[in-house]
């Protein structure tokens, strides 16, 4: 997850006017992490990363042939703990794909994602992923949308909001 960063172990909150992001339609998850927020940020939306791939998608969820692209837009930045103007981040995509396995519903499929970042500072950030399945039993008639919504509670330590809904185009 990479190593500990030292402005986490302060007290959080956010700036004035400061509104979080509304969660999906269904939230799954909403969990308490023992780990720091800038830690966090960077493990799921750096580039160079690798906790996404091999901790979630390859360990939990068993996907296969995982691929990863980069930010649209300030790449070298995104994730990093330096003093850019954050507010840019805000748009920014990136494309991957991954080989879901056989379930008991649905025979392997390639699925292909989307991410989106929806807010990024040093209170929130908001990771909102895209994701067709054209090989699915009727999946080209929806589009399955996932939110992961952290905020930083300071003293090292976050709370994970993990929400979803479908579209139907």
């Amino acid at each position: 997850m990479g190593p500990g960063i030292k402005a986490d172990k302060q007290p959080a909150s956010p700036h004035t006017g400061f509104e979080i992001p509304d969660n999906l339609e269904f939230v799954g998850l909403e969990l308490d992490l023992p780990v720091g927020f800038r830690r966090l940020r960077w493990a799921f939306l750096n580039s160079d990363s690798e906790f996404l791939r091999e901790a979630l998608y390859k360990t939990e969820a068993k996907y296969e042939n995982i691929t990863s692209g980069i930010w649209s837009k300030h790449n070298e930045h995104i994730g990093l703990p330096d003093s850019v103007d954050t507010e840019d981040f805000i748009g920014a995509e990136r494309e991957g794909s991954y080989l879901m396995p056989k379930s008991a519903f649905v025979n392997a499929n390639m699925s292909y994602e989307t991410q989106y970042i929806v807010e990024y500072n040093d209170y929130c950030f908001c990771l909102k992923k895209k994701s067709l399945n054209p090989d699915a039993p009727f999946g080209s008639t929806f589009v399955a949308w996932t939110q992961y919504l952290v905020i930083n509670t300071g003293n090292d330590s976050c709370r994970l909001y993990c929400s979803v809904e479908a579209e139907f185009p």
